[in-house]
């Protein structure tokens, strides 16, 4: 019989299931944005913590992060119990990040923003928070993400499933911008402490709805298969077989870097939209951040249709690689579009980027779980809990590099809030934050085109790797 949500061939996956699943890609998005959309207009703008300090306190929990996720990743893969693999972990996630999120805007101490970290209340109140949300998001993203690995076998209809993560998900994003248009609305919030406050307890209230979706609407396919009841795999074992899986070195090489080029600047962005584009005024920044998250996400989907659509043509390669070339050339033509004279042009440049980027991360996600087909091949395990783990401390580890990065890149510009606030945005640290802005993340979308490239995973090695793989469960079937 088949399983719910899957036909008996394996390949496809029912829209109750593909809506359920993807309702966590929502969840992810709040869970995950709403803390960085605000993180550093409260703390840097409001509270006046030091930019390299609010940099390291964004940086500690990513570390911790980091190392969790192949833990829980390792954990998720052998966990046992009547409700499946993965499904606990994701309701335990997602409670846990719903309860925590909107405590980050009431750090104690807050008159000591500006002392050194040993005595700075808010910095280690943020630090140690941040280490239990990363914990709590790790139990959700690590067993969500190998679920939606683990739906369908079929080299197309996985990308179609993986789909739905982001086509709700991006949904979500179009609100995410303007959360901060809303905490700095001066007509029904003192301050933007308070905004937060307030938004983020509404925004939890959805996280917990979407959050549990996955967990009740979608059935695991792997969890009671006999050889799962008797094999467990040991975390250094699986973490040595992950690393010395060619493809995933190579698309974590590319995606590592891609990361790191858009993730470096992300701070400065924000604030040379703020004093430069928007000469300092939080509820025109407001509006221009909106606008951008909400035209990027909606032309975001236009990037996955048309990647999709090169991916079924020519391949999942070659779909990422016209995406990061797309990608570039938007980079670049914000050197034209960041200007005072007209804050909206930048809108072009944005939604020229959003036409690949969207559409890349779901070329990524599509090659991941052919690469746990491919590691079936050769380990004889599924381990899509410890490749979406080791994809995550990927990324959590750049994140927290860069957070590091991008704080002593803005000193390095010689900007100063209270510089700003006093006498405005002077020429040349202007010159030198769009610089910054523009020719980093360009750099990292060119290397990524030339690592990806190297990608060896087509349709006809896919195919040969299932047929091979079920070929193997018909002969353990009838044994």
């Amino acid at each position: 019989m088949a399983e719910q949500g899957v036909t008996s061939t394996g390949n496809k996956v029912s829209l109750r299931t593909r809506i359920a699943w993807g309702f966590g890609g929502l969840a992810d998005n709040y869970m995950f944005n709403v803390y960085n959309v605000l993180f550093l207009y409260v703390y840097v703008n409001y509270f006046h913590m030091p930019p390299v300090l609010a940099g390291i306190a964004t940086a500690i929990p990513r570390f911790f992060d980091a190392i969790t996720d192949p833990l829980v990743g390792n954990w998720s893969d052998n966990f046992r119990s009547k409700w499946g693999r993965r499904r606990p972990l994701i309701v335990l996630g997602t409670i846990s990040c719903a309860i925590l999120l909107p405590l980050y805007w009431m750090p104690p101490f807050v008159h000591t923003a500006g002392n050194p970290w040993y005595s700075n209340g808010p910095f280690i109140f943020v630090s140690i928070l941040g280490c239990l949300y990363a914990l709590a998001y790790t139990f959700f993203v690590v067993p969500y993400t190998a679920l939606g690995f683990e739906l369908s076998d079929d080299y197309d209809e996985k990308t179609r499933v993986l789909a739905w993560r982001m086509y709700l998900g991006l949904a979500g994003q179009t609100l995410v911008p303007w959360i901060y248009k809303l905490s700095v609305n001066k007509e029904l919030f003192d301050n933007i402490q308070q905004g937060a406050i307030t938004v983020t307890l509404v925004m939890s209230l959805i996280i917990v709805i979407c959050g549990l979706l996955p967990a009740l609407g979608c059935k695991e396919r792997y969890a009671d298969q006999p050889q799962r009841q008797a094999e467990k795999s040991h975390l250094f074992a699986d973490i040595k077989a992950t690393l010395s899986n060619k493809p995933f070195v190579i698309v974590i090489v590319g995606f590592f870097i891609v990361f790191c080029g858009a993730a470096s600047v992300s701070s400065i962005g924000g604030f040379v939209n703020l004093y430069l584009v928007c000469s300092g005024n939080e509820e025109l920044n407001g509006t221009l951040s909106g606008w951008i998250g909400s035209i990027t996400s909606l032309v975001s989907y236009i990037s996955m249709l048309l990647l999709s659509a090169v991916s079924r043509k020519k391949g999942k390669r070659e779909a990422f690689m016209l995406g990061m070339a797309i990608t570039t050339i938007g980079q670049l033509s914000l050197w034209f579009t960041i200007n005072p004279k007209w804050p909206f042009a930048q809108l072009i440049s944005m939604a020229f980027w959003a036409l690949a980027m969207q559409g890349c991360w779901l070329m990524l996600d599509s090659m991941l779980s052919d690469i746990c087909d491919d590691d079936e091949l050769n380990t004889g395990h599924r381990r899509e809990g410890m490749f979406g783990a080791v994809r995550g401390f990927i990324q959590k580890g750049a994140q927290a590099l860069t957070a590091v990065i991008s704080g002593y890149l803005l000193e390095f510009t010689g900007f100063s809030v209270e510089t700003v606030k006093a006498s405005g945005l002077d020429p040349d640290v202007a010159l030198k934050m769009k610089l910054l802005v523009v020719i980093v993340p360009a750099i990292g979308y060119l290397i990524g085109f030339f690592i990806f490239s190297r990608y060896p995973i087509n349709r006809e090695r896919a195919a040969q790797t299932r047929k091979i793989l079920d070929e193997r469960k018909q002969q353990d079937t009838t044994t």
